[in-house]
């Protein structure tokens, strides 16, 4: 990949058109389409601006031959930084979505102890909560982007720097995260056994009922939530033992047979 490919490909992945990052870098249209196809080359001051607007290193643009004949080899997929710092805001926004989802519906527990009596009442309440929940699944449908698909079918090649920068990232927040993923399967295994004495009608607990929902619902949340986040950073900080499983090797030779 020459660097009037990498241009014309991190510009589309950007979705800047020619014209508009030709304003960005105070140049013409004209001068943007010979760069990318390689009937020109941009200037020095050019090249620093492009870095900067790409998110991406002078080196990864003018140096194609290392890093270049390594996606060759592999047949990997570059990452810019712009598109794993998107992946990862969109595997957390998914994560909280399926989390809301699976909560609201474990919130049905509570209008159906607490309104016993009132039989309206609980029904309303656990429609609401069912539909809060299915809302909240189809909501994290729509978060799912078909761009981010590749990054789960090929081999990923990172910018040097940029890897640097998210494995630290990564394990900054790796220990909040277990610490968060610990607590709340903790609470929502106490909250199932707390649920089951009271299935035995055990009078102390079943007073109590609504606050064990509570609990077991935290729990999903926050144990949906942690898991579907760490799997996006791990994706990218450990592709090498990703790509590494049995499963994910049968499945590209598929997708590679089915292209040719």
């Amino acid at each position: 990949m020459n660097l009037g490919e990498k241009i014309y490909k991190l510009r589309k992945e950007k979705g800047l058109s020619q014209e508009v990052l030709a304003e960005q870098l105070g140049t013409t249209r004209q001068a943007v389409s010979k760069w990318e196809n390689n009937q020109g080359f941009p200037e020095t001051e050019k090249i620093l601006q492009l870095s900067n607007i790409f998110e991406v290193s002078t080196d990864f643009l003018l140096k194609d031959e290392k890093l270049m004949q390594s996606a060759t080899e592999e047949r990997g997929y570059y990452v810019s930084m712009e598109m794993a710092t998107s992946y990862i805001a969109n595997a957390k926004k998914l994560s909280r979505y399926m989390g809301i989802g699976f909560m609201s519906l474990a919130l049905t527990g509570i209008p159906y102890v607490m309104l016993d009596v009132n039989t309206t009442g609980r029904y309303l309440g656990i429609g609401i909560c069912i539909a809060v929940g299915i809302i909240s699944f189809v909501l994290g449908m729509f978060t799912e982007q078909e761009r981010f698909k590749v990054l789960k079918q090929e081999p990923l090649i990172f910018d040097y720097g940029y890897m640097k920068d998210l494995t630290a990232e990564y394990r900054s927040r790796k220990k909040k995260y277990i610490a968060l993923s610990a607590s709340c399967t903790v609470l929502f295994i106490l909250s199932v056994l707390a649920l089951s004495l009271t299935v035995r009608e055990n009078v102390m607990w079943a007073d109590y009922r609504s606050f064990i929902f509570l609990g077991f619902s935290i729990g999903l949340l926050g144990m949906v939530y942690s898991a579907g986040t760490m799997e996006a950073y791990e994706l990218l900080v450990n592709n090498e033992h990703y790509t590494s499983r049995l499963l994910f090797k049968i499945r590209r030779k598929i997708k590679q047979k089915l292209e040719m």
